[in-house]
């Protein structure tokens, strides 16, 4: 089945499949290079430098360890995109952003990120 899991503040989807009654989550290599993206810009905002060279999973275990410290969630750093849009666009922008249960400016973020691993490659 799939589902959006939210992982550090940050929207990812994922297919959940229960294997001999076992749960696995698999989560495809973009999502999975995408949340690497996010944690890398987003965890020198909680004091933490990690570098190109961190692994997915160091990453994660020390987003693991702020988030057991915190009374929350880590966060995207909030950005507020100076963008014009037909209203048509505009709607269409929102519509989809609703249903992946986001903002429209997350939303556009998470496009661009994707746009940018395909053109640069996952490390950009």
């Amino acid at each position: 089945m799939k589902y959006t899991l939210n992982l550090f503040g940050y929207a990812i989807d994922c297919r959940i499949d229960f294997p001999d009654g076992k749960m696995r989550i698999h989560i495809d290599d973009e999502d999975q290079a995408a949340l690497r993206a996010y944690l890398l810009r987003v965890l020198v905002k909680y004091g933490r430098q990690p570098g190109p060279q961190d692994s997915l999973e160091n990453l994660v275990r020390d987003a693991i360890e702020i988030e057991k410290g915190m009374n929350g969630h880590l966060s995207e750093p909030k950005l507020k995109l100076p963008y014009e849009f037909q209203p048509e666009i505009k709607e269409k922008l929102i519509e989809a952003a609703e249903l992946q249960d986001m903002s429209a400016t997350q939303l556009l973020i998470r496009l661009i990120e994707r746009k940018h691993q395909s053109v640069f490659g996952k490390e950009g």
